[in-house]
């Protein structure tokens, strides 16, 4: 911008040198001859003085001058420029013309070819010069501009924040408000990548509406934006700012009479607050965006030094995970589940579980959404059912009645395309009996992949595997999903029964997703059952299967 600046400046200090001497030259025309008769010069001087004006040397040099000048105007005004010269050599060309014509001024005669060749150059000149500002616009729309959506890309929002920070646009203080949305993959993948563009094209449009000057917004990424908010916004208006957004990013968008909602995760940074460096602020929103995905979407987080550290571990939990199967460090639980009331063993959930030698015992909270991120869940998910499957068929007949065996399947491997096939083999590998197994699958895949999970629950009810739909009632649309997917049972969250005893009982609704289940001939599992009172709860209101610590804990199969 400075570099435009100096130009500009150049270009209008050598117009005003041009025409300085323009005037300079005609007014020395003009006195020529008035000098050359009266003044009382050696005859070699008086002679020169003839000589200049018999030969129209300084018209010469005039006309020489005026072309310069209309050059320079075209490049300095361009449109208005390329006129103004027009008009300037038309009038000129005319008034030679009369004083040829009028006062037999032939002397002045090159002027008509001047002004004719000024007006050919300058026109030549000012159409070469659109071509190349064309070129120019064009090659920064690549370089700055979003194809799709027509907004500022990544590089754009950097060289603002820069200008902001230390450039001619500098502001005090400004806030970035990064989001993206919230399962946009299974979207792209479901329905295609063109209708995920329609829908994009369609919220920026919408976006257009409350992102007012002087905030802007660009797209940095596939479904990943960026705001920048050239103001000093206290945090609660930075949320507000960002719900709005939200709100205008959940608006349903219809195609082929389904309808489809997205929400959004936001990471926010400010200036100078978090940071006065352009690249390490872009940085700590994105992990303040990242964050806000890992505590489970439809997030606002705003960005703090522990999250760096988080991000620290997030990224050696990822390096290590690829090879800590290969290493031996995942291993499974087997959490038992039990019939109510008279607690009759129904069968074990499958937990994973890692044990690394350098980070210690790794939650699977912690490793599995990694591993779902980079892909990584397919091999993980695979071997964790062939592993289970194997050794439930070591224990099977320790029980007199076969216990079922639950294995949570996550949407990444549910969207590959081997999977059935993967399933096929492990029951063909270790003969299991698939009356005994059972599918825990949760309602994201339900909500973002409707057709996807209807034909894959069919295809695995076709083998005789039982279907339970988990962490019910943490979406927004399990209820239509009961009626029109083929499942057996309804894993009840454990945040709802963490609030046994916390609230009324009239104002739990686990009562009511209880009996509603059981309409749809659906049986119910609690989970995360640790406390008598909760258990009572349970059981009074017709809950049929407990699984908790208060009557097991997860144990390696040894214990079983």
């Amino acid at each position: 911008m400075e570099d435009l600046i100096d130009q500009k400046g150049r270009e209008r200090f050598f117009l005003v040198l041009l025409t300085v001497l323009y005037i300079g030259l005609v007014f020395l025309q003009t006195l020529v001859p008035q000098i050359a008769p009266k003044a009382s010069f050696p005859p070699e001087i008086q002679f020169l003085f003839v000589k200049i004006e018999s030969v129209v040397i300084i018209g010469c040099a005039i006309g020489l001058v005026q072309l310069l000048i209309s050059v320079q105007l075209v490049l300095a005004g361009q449109k208005a420029g390329y006129w103004t010269q027009m008009g300037v050599n038309t009038f000129n060309f005319l008034f030679v013309i009369q004083g040829l014509l009028l006062r037999k001024e032939f002397s002045a005669a090159p002027g008509i070819a001047i002004s004719i060749v000024s007006i050919i150059v300058c026109t030549v000149v000012y159409n070469q010069h659109k071509r190349i500002q064309h070129t120019i616009d064009t090659l920064h729309r690549y370089a700055f501009i979003d194809d799709l959506t027509g907004l500022p890309n990544r590089k754009e929002r950097v060289s603002t924040i820069s200008d902001y920070m230390q450039g001619p646009s500098r502001v005090p203080a400004f806030s970035l408000l990064m989001f993206d949305f919230d399962n946009f993959k299974v979207i792209n993948e479901s329905l295609g990548h063109s209708i995920g563009d329609v829908m994009i094209t369609e919220i920026v449009h919408n976006l257009g509406k409350i992102i007012q000057a002087p905030a802007s917004i660009g797209r940095i990424g596939g479904d990943e934006f960026l705001v920048i908010i050239p103001e000093s916004l206290s945090d609660r208006e930075l949320e507000l700012y960002a719900e709005r957004i939200n709100q205008v990013v959940n608006q349903p968008f219809n195609y082929k009479d389904r309808e489809y909602r997205l929400t959004a995760s936001f990471g926010i940074a400010r200036f100078p607050k978090d940071s006065i460096n352009p690249v390490e602020l872009m940085q700590q929103v994105d992990i303040a965006l990242f964050r806000a995905k890992a505590h489970g979407k439809n997030q606002i987080e705003f960005f703090d030094e522990k999250m760096q550290l988080n991000l620290e571990h997030h990224i050696d939990i990822e390096r290590k995970l690829a090879k800590a199967i290969e290493k031996g460090e995942i291993y499974i639980d087997f959490q038992p589940q039990y019939r109510v009331p008279g607690e009759k063993l129904r069968g074990f959930e499958v937990l994973a579980r890692w044990a690394s030698p350098t980070m210690g015992s790794i939650s699977p909270q912690d490793f599995i959404p990694i591993a779902e991120e980079n892909g990584y869940i397919v091999a993980l998910g695979t071997w964790i059912m062939r592993e289970a499957c194997s050794a439930y068929q070591l224990i099977l007949n320790d029980y007199p009645e076969a216990p079922m065996l639950a294995i949570n399947i996550s949407v990444i491997q549910l969207r590959d395309p081997e999977f059935l096939n993967s399933v096929r083999q492990i029951i063909f590998d270790t003969g299991i009996d698939t009356k005994n197994l059972e599918f825990e699958i949760t309602e994201s895949v339900c909500i973002t992949s409707p057709e996807i999970a209807t034909h894959i629950i069919k295809e695995l009810k076709d083998m005789g595997i039982t279907i339970a739909l988990d962490d019910f009632g943490t979406g927004y649309s399990s209820l239509s999903y009961l009626r029109s997917l083929p499942l057996d049972v309804v894993k009840i969250d454990k945040s709802f029964v963490d609030m046994i005893g916390r609230i009324p009982d009239e104002k739990n609704i686990i009562k009511s997703i209880i009996d509603m289940a059981h309409t749809l001939d659906l049986e119910v599992i609690a989970e995360g059952i640790e406390h008598d009172n909760q258990m009572a709860y349970l059981v009074r209101n017709g809950c049929d299967i407990i699984q908790g610590n208060l009557l097991g804990k997860p144990a390696p199969m040894a214990a079983l």
